[in-house]
C-alpha cells in the first residue's frame, strides 16, 4: 500500500488546541490528556494505490496505479466524531467538529523508511464552543479529500454544512451521528456526471475512509466476532507535545475514492461468423464508447453489510479465486498488531430495490446517437477513463435494466474489403449476411428480373443497375421508398430508365431491412464486479435453465451470485474485447428485464479487477 502524506505526500500531525480546561479525552486507558494544554494527534493517510487483493492473480504493475491526477489532493478535511469503541457502535458516534487543512499547515519533511514523501502537519484545532469530549469516550477521525464543493466547513464554529442542491443530508441535520453523515446522498450533476469527480484535473476525486474488517476473508470466513471499522480511533495517538507526537506511532487512516473507474482497450479484428468466406469477411475496429445506466445517487461514505462476511460460493475452484469474496485475505497494514482487511462490496441507495426505476439511472436513449451521450469517447486505453457512481443490487434484481454497462460503438468494414464508413444493411434479422447499398440493390434487382416485363426490358439493355432510396436516413429499421432501374441500349449511350411499374412488394421481398449508419454496430457490455472467477455461473450443480432471473440464477442464491455484476467505488473496470461473433445492434441496445447472464451471447469480454481496484473484462461480441 503506497502511503501519500497530505497533501504533498503522506503523514499528518494535527495539533488539537482547546477552548476550555475541562476538554479531556481518555487516552487509550492511560492518563487523560488535557486539551487545554495543547494536544497533538498524529495520523498517517494511506491512499489506495496497489492491487493487493490478497486472493486475485497479480496484474501488470504498469496498469495498477492509474493516472497521476487520480491521486491529486486539492483540499483536505478532518471530521471528528465522539463515541465508544465497541462493535456496531461506530455508527452512533456523534459529530464533534470539522476542520479544513490548509497548505500552510504542511511544513516539516522527514524520511520514513524508504519513503521520503512524509509531510507533518501542525494545526491548532479548537472544539466548537469549547465543548468537551465526555470522559471515557473516544475520538474518531474521518478524512475527506477533494470535497468537490459538496460541503463547506465553518472555520470558527467547525460546523460542516452540505450543499442542499447537491446532497440530501436531512437525517444528518436531524441527528448528527456518523451513520447519518455517511448516508448523506450525493446526486449527479445536471450533465449526468458523478459529483465525486466533477473535474478531476481541477477538483480531484472525492475520497473518504474505507470500511475495513478486523479479520481476513478469502480462503476462510471472517469470524462472527469480526468488526467493520470505517472511522479511525485517534484517542491513543494524542500526545502532550509536538515532539512526542513526532516520535510516536501514527493512527493509520485508509481512504478510498468515491467513484468507480472504467476504461476500454482498443481492438481490431474480424467477425467470427464471416471469417470463412473472403467475399463476406468483415473487419472491425472499435469506434467509440460510453458508460451507461449509471446510478444517479451515491452515499458519501461506502456502506458495507457485515452479514456478507460469511457468504461464499462452493463452486469456486480457481486458484486465485476468493471463496469468501467479500473480505480480502491480505491486510492493508501487515506490520500492525491489529490487522485490517479491505472489504469488497457496497450497498448503494437503491440496493434493496428489486424493480428498476428509469429515473434512478443516467441512460442513453435507445434511439439516440452515441455522439450525444455523456462521456462518449473515441479515445481508448488507460489514459482515457470515465468515472461513475457505484451501482449494486441483490441477486433477485440482477437484471439488465439495473446493471451499469458499457456501450461500444464498433465500425464494420464493407464485406470482403477493408474499407470503413459505408452504410451496411441486414434483411429479416439475418446478421450473418451483410449488405452494402450496392449489394442490396443487386439483390433487389435480381428479384425484379423475375417480373416478365422487367426481364424483357433488361434483356434489351446493357449495364443494367438499380438505384434505391430509403424512407429514412437514420440507423435502424427502414423500408425502400423507391427503386429506379437503369440501363443502356448500346455502349456509350445515355442511361434509360425503366418506365413500367414494379409489381413486386418490396416489403415482402426484402423484409425487415436494418440500416447500420456508417457501418457502426453497437454492443452492450454489462460490467461484472466479482465476475466469473469468484462467482462462477452455469457450472455443474447450479441447475441453470433458460428463462428469467430465477432460472438463470436458479435459487437466487446470494452465496453463489451476490455481487457477480455491479460497480463499486474505488474499483477500476477495464474492458477488453476478446472477439466479436457477429453483427451487433444498429442502434443503442434497449434495456430489458432479462437477467444479466444469458445462455447465448455474441460478445465475449474480459474484465480484470484491481484496487484502485481494477477489473479487466474481455468481450466476445
Amino acid at each position: 500500500m503506497k502511503k501519500i502524506y497530505l497533501p504533498l505526500a503522506l503523514a499528518a500531525t494535527l495539533a488539537l488546541g482547546a477552548c476550555s480546561s475541562d476538554n479531556v479525552v481518555d487516552n487509550g486507558g492511560s492518563n487523560p490528556i488535557d486539551l487545554s494544554k495543547g494536544g497533538f494527534v498524529k495520523m498517517s493517510l494511506n491512499l489506495p494505490t496497489d492491487n493487493n487483493r490478497g486472493s486475485r492473480a497479480e496484474l501488470n504493475d504498469t496498469l495498477k496505479d492509474g493516472l497521476a491526477n487520480e491521486y491529486g489532493i486539492k483540499n483536505a478535511y478532518l471530521v471528528l466524531f465522539e463515541g465508544i469503541d465497541e462493535n456496531n457502535k461506530e455508527n452512533e458516534a456523534k459529530f464533534k467538529g470539522a476542520y479544513e487543512l490548509e497548505n500552510s499547515d504542511f511544513r516539516d519533511f522527514e524520511a520514513v523508511g524508504d519513503d521520503p514523501n512524509h509531510v507533518t502537519i501542525t494545526k491548532r484545532i479548537a472544539f466548537a464552543n469549547g465543548t468537551k469530549p465526555q470522559s471515557g469516550r473516544k475520538l474518531f477521525a474521518l478524512v475527506v479529500l477533494n470535497n468537490n464543493n459538496l460541503f463547506t466547513v465553518n472555520a470558527t464554529k467547525h460546523e460542516l454544512t452540505f450543499d442542499d442542491t447537491k446532497v440530501d443530508a436531512a437525517a444528518y441535520k436531524s441527528t448528527s451521528n456518523f451513520i447519518n453523515f455517511s448516508k448523506a446522498i450525493a446526486s449527479t450533476n445536471t450533465d449526468g456526471t458523478t459529483p465525486f469527480a466533477s473535474n478531476v484535473a481541477t477538483n480531484g476525486i472525492f475520497m473518504t475512509n474505507a470500511p475495513l474488517c478486523t479479520q481476513p476473508g478469502g480462503a476462510t470466513a471472517p469470524g462472527t466476532d469480526a468488526a467493520i471499522k470505517t472511522l479511525a480511533d485517534v484517542t491513543s495517538n494524542i500526545y502532550t507535545t509536538e515532539a512526542e507526537a513526532k516520535s510516536k506511532p501514527a493512527a493509520e487512516i485508509y481512504v478510498e475514492r468515491a467513484v468507480a473507474k472504467v476504461t476500454v482497450q482498443n481492438k481490431t479484428g474480424e467477425l467470427v461468423a464471416n471469417q470463412n468466406n473472403a467475399a463476406s469477411k468483415i473487419n472491425y475496429k472499435l469506434y467509440n464508447w460510453a458508460v451507461d445506466n449509471t446510478n444517479k445517487k451515491s452515499y458519501i461514505v461506502r456502506q458495507y453489510d457485515k452479514s456478507w462476511n460469511s457468504i461464499n460460493s462452493n463452486k469456486v475452484t480457481a486458484a486465485d479465486a476468493s471463496k469468501f469474496r467479500f473480505v480480502w485475505s491480505t491486510p492493508v497494514n501487515p506490520n500492525a498488531t491489529d490487522a485490517l482487511y479491505r472489504t469488497a462490496f457496497a450497498q448503494d441507495p437503491e440496493y434493496k430495490t428489486t424493480t428498476a426505476d428509469a429515473d434512478n439511472y443516467n441512460r442513453i436513449a435507445s434511439n439516440a446517437s452515441m455522439s450525444t451521450a455523456f462521456g462518449n469517447s473515441t479515445e481508448f486505453g488507460n489514459e482515457h477513463p470515465q468515472y461513475c457512481n457505484e451501482n449494486t443490487f441483490q441477486v433477485t434484481a440482477q437484471n439488465q435494466d439495473q446493471t451499469t454497462r458499457v456501450v461500444l460503438g464498433v465500425k464494420m468494414s464493407a464485406p470482403g474489403t477493408t474499407t470503413y464508413d459505408a452504410d451496411l444493411y441486414t434483411v429479416n434479422d439475418n446478421k450473418e449476411v451483410v449488405y452494402t447499398k450496392a449489394t442490396l440493390a443487386e439483390r433487389l434487382k435480381n428479384i425484379l428480373l423475375n417480373e416478365p416485363t422487367v426481364k424483357t426490358w433488361a434483356d434489351a439493355h446493357t449495364n443494367v443497375s438499380l438505384d434505391i432510396t430509403f424512407n429514412e436516413d437514420e440507423a435502424g429499421k427502414t423500408t425502400i421508398k423507391e427503386a429506379t432501374l437503369k440501363g443502356k441500349t448500346a455502349p456509350g449511350a445515355a442511361d434509360e430508365t425503366f418506365a413500367g411499374t414494379f409489381t413486386t412488394n418490396f416489403d415482402k421481398a426484402l423484409p425487415n431491412i436494418v440500416r447500420y449508419k456508417g457501418g457502426v454496430a453497437y454492443y452492450a457490455v454489462r460490467i461484472k464486479h466479482f465476475g466469473d472467477t469468484d462467482t462462477p455461473w452455469n457450472v455443474e450443480g447450479q441447475g441453470v435453465t433458460a428463462g428469467g432471473n430465477s432460472n438463470i440464477y436458479h435459487t437466487g442464491s446470494n452465496d453463489w451470485f451476490l455481487g457477480r455484476y455491479g460497480v463499486v467505488r474505488n474499483n477500476w473496470y477495464d474492458i477488453s474485447v476478446n472477439k466479436i461473433q457477429t453483427l451487433g445492434d444498429a442502434t443503442i441496445p434497449a434495456f430489458t428485464t432479462d437477467p444479466d447472464d444469458v445462455l447465448e451471447n455474441y460478445i465475449s469480454v474480459s474484465i480484470n479487477v484491481l484496487s484502485w481496484s481494477k477489473h479487466t473484462q474481455g468481450a466476445d461480441l
